[in-house]
Parts: structure tokens; C-alpha cells; sequence
């Protein structure tokens, strides 16, 4: 098999560390717009409920998508592998729970709670779905956040073994 070049490596890299940067402050940003929510009329709610959707959709799916895209050319184009490396092991894991986590939970609680804002205005305070999604959204989304700065430190440390190691 054929590996990337030093250079190319290199800017694959770089790429991967800017869309994972990205992705992370992105996802701080909207816990921020979370917790600094506090609307006092129906236009201001929307706006705060509509900003965090953009953010997702503009700089969240892209970033996840990139960050997980060059992770994977990584480990295909260069010696580290798939499977060769726990900490490459538990990045790929770690990365697929997110996305998943974000496609099918965090980012349907976000897209809900735009929808319910626009149908209902402030009188949405008074759903129990609206607030569960709200307070769901905050847990899940710091815990995710604090996936990503877990995986980020085993980037850097890349701890445990070999996969194989453990068998010799």
C-alpha cells in the first residue's frame, strides 16, 4: 500500500486538527448560546433557538463530517492503520458515538426546538418537550464537548499499547 507523502501527511494533519478545532468551538459556542438563553418575548427566544441551529448546520455537520473524513485518511494512508493503535481505536469510536449522537439526538432536540419556538412563541416555556430538549441538550451537549477534548488529549498523548501488544 501506498502511504501519503511527509508533506502530504503533514497537511492532512493540519486539516484534520483545523475541522476538529472547528467542530469543538462550534459545539462550545452553542452550549454558551444554551446557557445564556434568557428570552423575554418570542422574537428573542427564536433568535437564540435559530442561532444555535445554524451554527449545527453550518459549521458542526461540516466539521464533524471533515474531522471524521481526514481521520479515516489518516489511518488508511499511514502506517498508524485502523486497528494498530488503541488510541487511534477509541478516536474512531469515540468520533462515530458523536456523530451519531449529534445526527440523531442533539441535532433533532435543536431542529424541535426551532420548530416548537416558531409554532408556539415564549408560551413554549410551559411544554414539558420543549424544556426536556432544552435540558437534554445541555447535558448531552457538555458531555459531548468533553468527548471531544478527551479525544483531543489522546491525539497528543496517544496512550495504551498496541492493540497486538497484549497477545505477544
Amino acid at each position: 500500500m501506498t502511504h501519503f507523502s511527509k508533506n502530504t501527511r503533514r497537511t492532512v494533519v493540519s486539516l484534520h486538527i483545523v475541522f476538529s478545532s472547528l467542530w469543538a468551538g462550534a459545539a462550545i459556542s452553542m452550549i454558551l448560546l444554551m446557557f445564556t438563553k434568557h428570552s423575554e418575548n418570542a422574537s428573542e427566544l427564536l433568535a437564540y433557538n435559530y442561532a444555535i441551529k445554524l451554527i449545527d448546520d453550518w459549521i458542526v455537520i461540516g466539521s464533524a463530517s471533515a474531522t471524521f473524513t481526514t481521520g479515516l485518511l489518516l489511518s488508511w494512508k499511514t502506517p498508524w492503520g485502523f486497528f494498530k493503535h488503541w488510541w487511534i481505536v477509541v478516536k474512531l469510536v469515540l468520533t462515530i458515538a458523536m456523530i451519531v449522537l449529534g445526527t440523531f439526538w442533539l441535532g433533532k432536540w435543536t431542529n424541535e426546538s426551532v420548530y416548537m419556538v416558531q409554532a408556539n412563541g415564549i408560551s413554549v416555556y410551559n411544554q414539558d418537550k420543549y424544556l426536556s430538549f432544552q435540558s437534554l441538550s445541555k447535558i448531552w451537549g457538555i458531555a459531548q464537548f468533553g468527548t471531544m477534548i478527551f479525544v483531543f488529549f489522546v491525539s497528543v498523548f496517544k496512550p495504551w499499547n498496541k492493540v497486538n501488544a497484549a497477545n505477544k
